[in-house]
């Protein structure tokens, strides 16, 4: 089956190629794996005869040791991928149902599509069972038979909106009878998303009426169990599946030209025309734009964020992240085939890629890390008045959970109550409006944001840093890549109208940034920089943007009304040891597309902002109240600038980014290089050469003598003058206002809102250190002179500048042979 599905995917590549340039790039195969059985499962009898009938697969070692740590009460959690992890955790749930004829459980499902897939092949599984266990999905017209089912599928949202609201009507009966909760792909909740299911967990363990038994599937991440421990408050087991047989696997890397979504869908079409299934894996915003170029007449491709059953996976891009490359090996399919187009991430993994075929960053290093916000005010005080609403909070859940600040805050604004009850208890005032509307997985304490298109049809729900930072007017949507315009934003109803653009056009936004350091919590040295970590307020004002379409010259062009933000949320900072002046705050952006290849999280996850007088560097969490990427930073800095150099330095040649790409290799090239050391360089006083003797003329009178020959003085490398020298600035707390960007803005209009400038911090500054190298004036020797100690390290902006030269020579000549050949 795998020969033939290549033999497909080579025609399709030589009908596609241009010229010598063939669009099939590489080949990897990975081996399959043989699996090993069990004799015996201690199941249900007819649970064990209905599988065994249903799927043709024997009983697995994994699902064993799940079975013990479920009837232990231990949490457990299933680490791979495909459509095993789903039949096992659906196994589990219906040996519970059918051990307890009136319990009831739920599994939770990050999205619609997951819960159409898993509620499909529940169905089937249980419609083998005599008699028949009730299934259903809080979606849509199955709302009403969910009330009466013993398995429910359901979203968070549906979770939150629907279940919880409603936990005394309609879902009293399924509460009062839980006992099992099922969480499908964990990893999908990532940064704010963490901190959202970990207060829906504390609110449904609140309402059931006897302890819950938890087990959950997830991709091969880093820091699964620690982001697991902070949703859940225990201890998880877990349990690989690599005990299933898998088939081998292709996996191609596939070229596509500036018509990325045309061509991408073109290899699909091609695919499903030789009679094979494909799946197309895609990105949130990009899932209804390739569904809507698609059509609803074809059969055999398929589109979504969640995998389906396949014998082809296309993943559509780096958008999609890492782990979805993992699952997608694991999924059951033959071949699974990595769109690259001209995406910054995706030029450097093309490069990286013809470079070592053997070695694929994205497959072959450790897998990614899953980060989590570890503590984000906004979304537990959204969670705290709604589980109030549910029941009044009791001062022991308030100490168990660690809420008292929060609570005392909701208090003062006079959102919660304090109930004249034995115990402290608390609830919303009657004033207070409805806390349920509005909510957003992926946005810490703002309503959801949706884009529609111009029949007002709901297209995709956006995050909030998105929308703030990305979405202004005439934007090209998603980032960096385009495929939908922005017609209109509602800065009211947070609504965004889109419409299809397939000409090639990409925006990035220019801004004005003011940050304001609140608190600084740890602070090291790297290479001679600064790096700190601490609390900050920003002001951010997006003023222009520069766009492209095709390969034509980029252009600049004013909105009508600036858009103001101002939000609080952790960061990582630098002191760079130059200054720089980035057009528009265009610096630091290659950094977070590093992101996407390392970690769960993405390029809009993440703000850089420079301020021009301080020298320094900021890269703040996207959302208010932050996501964990400023922290996680902070300990792997040394670790992702490699790649994020690799990425700015592809990104040279693209119109839109040049300037971005220009900037950013300057400010990182001085971080991996070290060129200012932490410990000033002691002052080095070079020996004077003796005077040559004195020459007397042999002519008779008078006799002539010669000077002294001026002793020889050894010279530092040749370097434009230093800059001068910036006074010594207070360490984490003071922060003075950026000079305005190297381009004119627009005409100055009113700015968000304005934070003061901070009280200086109590500890005094640290003494300026001295830059460049101190020669002082040579003295007479006593003694005969010793040899010369070793030349300092020249200052950092001479050697930025000289390897600026270097490297616009090095351009210069591969230009000119290029021409030549």
């Amino acid at each position: 089956m795998a020969t033939d599905i290549l033999e497909v995917l080579h025609n399709l590549a030589r009908q596609r190629s241009r010229g010598e340039i063939n669009p099939l790039l590489a080949l990897r195969h990975l081996p399959q794996r043989p699996g090993t059985r069990i004799s015996h499962l201690s199941i249900n009898q007819p649970l064990a005869q209905a599988w065994i009938a249903l799927t043709g697969q024997p009983f697995r070692q994994h699902q064993s040791l799940s079975i013990a740590a479920l009837r232990r009460g231990e949490p457990f959690v299933l680490v791979g991928g495909g459509v095993n992890l789903r039949q096992t955790l659906h196994l589990l749930a219906l040996d519970v149902l059918l051990s307890d004829q009136s319990a009831t459980a739920l599994l939770l499902v990050p999205d619609a599509d997951a819960a159409a897939l898993h509620l499909a092949e529940l169905q089937r599984l249980t419609a083998t069972l005599t008699p028949p266990l009730a299934v259903a999905s809080v979606q849509g017209e199955q709302v009403r038979a969910a009330f009466h089912a013993r398995l429910v599928v359901a979203t968070p949202t549906a979770l939150h909106e629907r279940m919880l609201r409603y936990h005394d009507r309609a879902w009293q009966g399924f509460w009062s009878r839980l006992q099992v909760v099922f969480l499908a792909d964990v990893h999908r909740y990532t940064g704010v998303a963490a901190a959202h299911l970990t207060s829906l967990l504390l609110r449904l363990q609140r309402l059931a009426s006897a302890p819950l038994f938890f087990g959950a599937s997830v991709v091969e991440t880093e820091q699964a169990h620690t982001v697991l421990e902070l949703c859940l408050g225990r201890q998880w087991r877990s349990f690989p599946v690599d005990d299933v047989p898998r088939p081998r696997v292709s996996l191609a890397l596939w070229r596509v030209g500036a018509d990325r979504l045309r061509e991408t869908l073109a290899l699909a079409l091609g695919l499903q025309r030789a009679g094979l299934t494909v799946h197309l894996l895609a990105s949130d915003l990009e899932t209804p734009l390739l569904r809507s170029l698609l059509g609803s007449d074809v059969r055999g491709v398929s589109v979504g964020r969640s995998l389906q059953d396949a014998q082809v996976v296309i993943l559509a891009g780096v958008m999609v992240g890492p782990s979805a490359l993992r699952e997608a090996i694991e999924c059951g399919a033959h071949v699974v085939v990595q769109i690259l187009a001209d995406d910054p991430t995706e030029r450097t993994m093309l490069r990286l890629a013809l470079r070592e075929p053997a070695h694929l960053p994205w497959l072959d290093d450790r897998a990614p890390t899953w980060l989590a916000a570890p503590a984000n005010a906004y979304v537990l005080a959204q969670h705290l008045v709604c589980a109030a609403s549910e029941r009044p909070i009791t001062a022991t859940e308030v100490e168990t959970w660690q809420v008292a600040s929060i609570i005392n805050r909701l208090e003062a604004h006079q959102q919660l109550m304090l109930l004249p009850d034995h115990e402290a208890t608390w609830q919303p005032l009657p004033s207070v409006s409805d806390p349920y509307p509005g909510f957003d997985l992926y946005a810490a304490g703002v309503p959801a944001t949706h884009g529609v298109d111009e029949r007002g049809q709901l297209l995709a729900t956006l995050d909030s840093a998105a929308f703030d930072r990305w979405a202004f007017p005439d934007a090209a949507l998603p980032p960096l890549r385009g495929g939908y315009r922005v017609m209109a934003r509602d800065d009211q109803d947070l609504q965004l109208t889109l419409r299809l653009a397939l000409d090639d056009r990409r925006t990035f936004p220019l801004r004005q940034c003011h940050v304001r350091v609140r608190d600084c919590r740890a602070r090291r040295m790297l290479h001679g920089c600064e790096v700190a970590w601490g609390r900050v307020v920003i002001d951010e004002e997006i003023y222009a943007y520069r766009e492209t379409v095709g390969a034509a010259a980029a252009q600049e062009v004013h909105l009508h009304a600036p858009l103001a933000t101002s939000w609080g949320a952790p960061a990582l900072w630098v002191d760079l040891p130059f200054a720089i002046k980035p057009l528009g705050q265009m610096i630091g952006w290659s950094l977070a597309s590093a992101l996407c290849l390392r970690t769960l999280l993405g390029l809009t996850d993440l703000v850089p902002a420079y301020d021009a007088e301080a020298q320094r560097i900021y890269l703040v969490d996207a959302q208010p109240g932050g996501n964990g990427l400023a922290l996680w930073l902070y300990t792997q800095l040394e670790e992702l600038l490699p790649l994020a150099y690799d990425i700015a330095l592809d990104s040279r040649s693209d119109a839109l980014l040049e300037p971005l790409a220009r900037v950013d290799m300057d400010w990182m090239l001085a971080l991996l290089g070290g060129w200012r050391d932490h410990v000033p360089p002691p002052v080095v006083v070079l020996p004077e050469v003796p005077p040559p003797p004195v020459v007397v003329l042999p002519d008779p009178p008078p006799v002539m003598v010669l000077p002294e020959a001026p002793p020889p003085v050894v010279m530092a490398p040749e370097a434009p003058p230093p800059a001068p020298k910036r006074p010594a600035k207070p360490r984490g707390r003071r922060v003075p206002d950026p000079e305005p960007p190297a381009e004119p803005p627009a005409p100055p209009k009113p700015r968000g809102r304005r934070v003061p400038d901070p009280e200086p911090p109590a500890e005094p500054p640290a003494p300026p250190k001295p830059r460049g190298r101190h020669v002082p004036d040579p003295e007479p020797p006593a003694e005969p002179p010793a040899p010369s100690p070793p030349e300092p390290l020249p200052d950092a902006a001479a050697m930025v500048a000289r390897l600026r030269r270097m490297r616009e020579q090095r351009e210069k000549r591969d230009n000119q042979s290029k021409q030549e050949s």
